[in-house]
């Protein structure tokens, strides 16, 4: 019975150390994700279309006109949303949801 309990919290102290682990990787392309999209901030529409192509969906939501990119990763579904100013057609903010930089 000693040797179950040890054996147990071995078996734990692995485990959450691997959450840790995937944690930190998981804010790291998240923060890396940030930087990427963030140079996209206050620049015309047209140059999102030259370098990540034509929008899989384009919704018009007051104020703003926003641009979904949906992109498959593994079984992950990576969506990028660009919330444009239709005014002045510049890139105000952005959304990522599951997108993997490495």
């Amino acid at each position: 019975m000693n040797i179950f309990k040890k054996l147990t919290i071995v078996s734990l102290f692995i485990f959450f150390n691997q959450c840790t682990y995937i944690d930190k990787e998981i804010s790291k392309s998240q923060k890396k994700e940030k930087k990427i999209l963030e140079k996209y901030l206050g620049k015309k529409s047209a140059m999102l279309k030259s370098v990540l192509g034509n929008p899989t969906k384009i919704i018009f939501n007051s104020p703003y006109k926003i641009y979904v990119y949906k992109k498959s990763q593994l079984l992950i579904t990576c969506e990028r949303k660009f919330y444009i100013n239709p005014k002045k057609d510049l890139i105000e903010k952005f959304d990522s949801q599951n997108c993997i930089n490495k």
